[in-house]
């Protein structure tokens, strides 16, 4: 059965264990796993397992639930009826990249794992661009710190807070933060394993000009799959992502976008297939969260300013103040120090956004708990539907965008944030529809996979009707 999950088509494209919901309560349909358990051949004979986890940044699973005949997907229709799914995956708190990728490779939430929001800083107008890049941020075990423990080999390539990480062959995400260019070779080397990046250049010859980031990272991906064949092998590919940050859901660029990113994860399939791994192989196609549209945005800081909360720079953006605030897209944090009661001076300030009815909600510190965020966060605000909260301090409170794009950061259980979850391989059950799951079920499930029973590792058991017998 993995032949036919490996089995690359060709891409038209060129070139919840405690997750309760601010106050409401979200019920996942978990009684249906198991309920279309496929796949009665026999599991494989023992041996080394291998598994390969590719994350697909900012995929919704409508693109693998419905097949359209105007979007050419081959490999992941492929791998999700060959294979098991989930119809829909609960993100974290606040949806965006680190704190998602975090949890999926410790399975648990933020407020344990220690990955908050992408940025990393919370001193007002400092290292605003500085992210969670860095391994020694997570405060839980790693799938790569349980496979060293028993003696199997990790690579890693462009997945999050992965610097520093005791991964055997690890090429971090990771960018100078003066230029935010995405993958600069150079700067990842200063971060990678020693020597690996020159001797990957020195096999496959530098990338020509312009070629995108997954096409380079797809690249590592396949050099490290044949040339180490590593038991747990991760891949972070992001190009999807940006392009559904600047053109609406649906347009040709999104839809070129996704053909191209299923043609790089056939591209990673035909190397395992090449490397003799596909008796050995299973395969997660995960995400981190999904996507919705945009056209306004809402900038909470000006207001912050205005009420001497903040202080603002001739460039308008924030550079100190009392409080502290992080804008993560559909979703806008504050802090301020544990033992100042500036609550009710906050919510004065942000009275004119309740009055204009441009908030969706407020979570407060009980609600922020329960989802598992961030301890700090002393409040959240939530953007309704085609609005997205921005960073700068001067300017509209609220305005319209340039041109309509797409976000995420939102609540996990709205609709449009769920995230993707596909399986398949030797090891896993075929035709098994899981329904509904929560993202930290993840990393316990791909730890059962490596062969390792650890029951302290993850909030929750892995998905054991996932396996086959």
């Amino acid at each position: 059965m993995l032949k036919e999950c490996l089995r690359v088509g060709k891409s038209t494209a060129q070139a919840v264990p405690r997750v309760l919901l601010a106050g409401l309560i979200l019920l996942a349909a978990l009684d249906g796993w198991g309920a279309q358990a496929g796949g009665s051949s026999p599991a494989p004979a023992p041996g080394p397992p291998h598994v390969l986890v590719i994350s697909l940044d900012g995929v919704s699973p409508q693109f693998y639930l419905s097949e359209s005949p105007q979007l050419h997907l081959p490999n992941l229709l492929r791998l999700k009826r060959e294979g098991s799914y989930a119809e829909g995956v609960l993100s974290v708190y606040p949806s965006v990249t680190y704190p998602a990728h975090t949890t999926l490779v410790t399975g648990r939430l933020p407020a344990e794992h220690g990955v908050y929001t992408n940025i990393s800083g919370r001193d007002p107008g400092k290292a605003t661009h500085d992210w969670f890049w860095y391994a020694n941020a997570i405060k839980v075990p790693t799938l790569w710190d349980e496979a060293r423990r028993h003696h199997l080999t990790t690579a890693g390539v462009s997945w999050p807070v992965t610097a520093g990480a005791a991964i055997d062959w690890n090429v971090p995400e990771i960018w100078d933060p003066s230029t935010e260019e995405w993958f600069d070779l150079q700067y990842v080397t200063r971060f990678a394993t020693p020597g690996l990046i020159p001797e990957v250049l020195a096999s496959l010859g530098p990338p020509a000009p312009g070629t995108d980031t997954d096409t380079l990272r797809t690249r590592l991906a396949v050099y490290l799959i044949k040339k180490y064949r590593p038991n747990l092998m991760l891949v972070h590919l992001t190009e999807f992502d940006n392009v559904q940050h600047k053109a609406p859901l649906g347009s040709p660029e999104a839809v070129a976008a996704l053909e191209q990113l299923d043609a790089r994860v056939g591209e990673i399939l035909q190397a395992v297939e090449e490397a003799g791994l596909k008796d050995s192989t299973d395969i997660f196609v995960v995400s981190d969260h999904g996507f919705a549209p945009i056209d306004r945005s809402i900038q909470p800081n000006v207001l912050l300013v205005k009420a001497g909360l903040l202080a603002a720079n001739e460039k308008g953006y924030v550079s100190g103040g009392r409080i502290a605030t992080v804008a993560n897209g559909g979703s806008f944090f504050v802090y301020w120090p544990e033992e100042q009661d500036l609550r009710g001076e906050v919510d004065a300030a942000l009275k004119p956004l309740r009055d204009q009815g441009v908030l969706w909600g407020v979570v407060d510190r009980p609600g922020l708990a329960n989802l598992g965020a961030e301890p700090a966060i002393r409040l959240a605000l939530e953007a309704p539907d085609g609005f997205t909260f921005g960073r700068g301090a001067d300017g509209e409170v609220v305005g319209k965008l340039r041109a309509p794009g797409g976000t995420h950061g939102y609540l996990p259980f709205r609709k449009v944030m769920e995230a993707s979850f596909i399986a398949c391989g030797p090891r896993i059950r075929r035709g098994l529809n899981l329904h509904y799951l929560p993202l930290t079920a993840v990393a316990p499930t791909v730890l059962k996979d490596l062969g390792i029973d650890d029951p302290n590792f993850g909030a929750q058991p892995p998905l054991a009707d996932l396996f086959r017998e």
